[in-house]
């Protein structure tokens, strides 16, 4: 009778080491597919992590592929780019390093687009995407301790001192960077304190000035991505370097691109 209970708890131990593996295989190796419903992207891939330029490619899917519309250079984070938190799953980040607060890198992954923003009326933009016009008074909040963390405000509206603001930036700027700009949906989402703030598409300074974390691009290139960014369509930013579009992009059936 011993002998019998011994045999079957080595079974049982057996079968149950297995579903671990199988499970923990499972888990570890198989990317979620952030794309899925989507069928418009920017897609924005770097040669390495440190590199701060970049080419940007608009695609729209077509059945059941990608139809190629416009590509353009870019600039990113002045130290290339880390992982972000947006659509994907963490697990697709394989251990790449994650992105902080005030690190000047992009955030690297699959991320939603919250709206889009800018200084003149949004019956002056050729844009169906939702816009915001820019006040003199509104802020982006990038103090990790505040409610408003990773949040564009009103100081008014948000009940906040306009003489004793948290640390924040400016959205009406002198240099024009935020004329018009497109917000990224990262970090924006069960919103982790210190993780990075204040992310948008924006224009360059020039092809060769690096960003503090954002993407950055031409003022016609602008013009034209928000023409063109249907709402119905539900477009979503996807920024890689060249390793890791490698390494996902049969997963997260991404158009072919060459860089």
């Amino acid at each position: 009778m011993n002998r019998r209970v011994v045999i079957a708890s080595i079974v049982v131990i057996i079968i149950a080491s297995l579903a671990i593996v199988v499970t923990r295989s499972l888990y570890e190796y198989i990317p979620s597919n952030p794309l899925v419903g989507h069928d418009q992207i920017i897609l924005v891939v770097s040669r390495t992590e440190n590199a701060n330029t970049a080419k940007l490619v608009l695609f729209e899917r077509d059945g059941d592929s990608w139809r190629f519309v416009q590509t353009a250079p870019a600039v990113i984070g002045e130290n290339g780019m880390a992982w972000g938190r947006g659509l994907h799953d963490d697990r697709d980040r394989s251990g790449e390093e994650q992105k902080k607060e005030g690190d000047r890198r992009s955030p690297k992954g699959a991320f939603e687009l919250i709206g889009a923003y800018g200084y003149r009326p949004g019956q002056q933009v050729n844009i169906r995407f939702p816009y915001t016009r820019i006040t003199p008074d509104m802020a982006c909040i990038d103090e990790a301790r505040s409610e408003y963390y990773n949040r564009i405000v009103t100081p008014s509206d948000a009940g906040l001192d306009s003489l004793n603001m948290p640390s924040h930036e400016d959205m009406l700027r002198d240099d024009d960077l935020y004329k018009y700009l497109i917000m990224v949906g990262h970090n924006t989402t069960d919103t982790k304190r210190g993780a990075g703030s204040c992310i948008f598409i924006h224009l360059w300074k020039d092809e060769q000035t690096p960003t503090a974390g954002c993407t950055a691009v031409a003022e016609p290139v602008m013009l034209q991505l928000l023409s063109w960014l249907d709402p119905a369509k539900k477009p979503v930013l996807v920024q890689l370097t060249r390793k890791s579009y490698r390494r996902l992009k049969e997963a997260w059936g991404l158009p072919d691109i060459t860089i």
